[in-house]
């Protein structure tokens, strides 16, 4: 039989893991709440880019038919994943960002309408682009370097050409704290950024650079999707002297720079 002072040490120890026990659980449920709010921001997101392709198939001539319009919409539908959301998320809320986003999303969505029976029975997908108007920035990267908007890539080339051969990539990207110093790393190039950026303008937050001689090739294409991705590693130096470092390991490369 279990003496008294065994009894009385356990009668102890009870709330105190009873405690532990409620704050485990409290932060389970803390990630689970997370985990939900994410899958339901990008669910969101994701109805209203294809209600919006909707629109603009109803809207266009209408070749194809109803059945070819559902059936785009449906392929848009699983291609927009998490991650791509992101992207788009990014090229949409870059000064003259709708235009790209109609643009991407035409690259999106041009292959997989091949599936349907014709990939040039797309209309520009403005409406569809609309739909990203409400997003945000997302991602463990962007959490842990407390990006506000980016990384935006995109061509800077000043003349049409296709986009493996564009070797001008600019970046631009947007930080919650200031920040003394921004180096961005692609492929073989380093390069160090300057500020203030060309997304909001604000000195030490937003920041800006070009990338040259990037050396894309074909194979950084998507399989079986017209659009470009590209890692990308920034290593930021904060103005309290913290430094930290986040890959982003398909950032999407918008069809212009703005």
């Amino acid at each position: 039989m279990p003496s008294r002072r065994r009894l009385t040490a356990l009668a102890l120890l009870i709330p105190v893991a009873l405690a532990a026990f409620l704050a485990a659980t409290a932060g389970g449920s803390g990630t689970t709440a997370r985990h939900s709010a994410r899958t339901a921001y990008f669910a969101k997101v994701r109805a209203a880019v294809v209600r919006g392709a909707a629109r603009d198939f109803a809207a266009g001539t209408g070749i194809g038919g109803p059945d070819f319009a559902a059936c785009v919409e449906h392929q848009l539908r699983e291609a927009l994943d998490a991650p791509t959301i992101t992207d788009l998320a990014a090229v949409y809320r870059r000064p003259g960002g709708p235009g790209y986003a109609a643009q991407t999303l035409n690259a999106i969505a041009s292959p997989l309408a091949a599936k349907c029976g014709h990939r040039a029975w797309v209309p520009e997908l403005v409406e569809a682009a609309r739909g990203l108007s409400f997003t945000r920035p997302t991602g463990a990267a962007a959490r842990r370097l407390g990006v506000t908007y980016g990384p935006f890539l995109g061509l800077r080339c000043s003349h049409p050409v296709a986009k493996a051969e564009c070797e001008r990539i600019g970046i631009d990207v947007v930080f919650r704290r200031a920040a003394t110093r921004v180096v961005a790393v692609a492929g073989d190039q380093r390069i160090l950024l300057r500020t203030p950026g060309e997304h909001d303008g604000v000195r030490r937050h937003d920041w800006v650079g070009t990338f040259t001689e990037s050396g894309l090739a074909p194979g950084s294409y998507d399989s079986g999707v017209n659009v470009i991705r590209v890692p990308v590693e920034l290593r930021v130096t904060f103005a309290g002297g913290r430094h930290a470092n986040a890959l982003f390991p398909k950032a999407l490369l918008a069809p212009g720079w703005g």
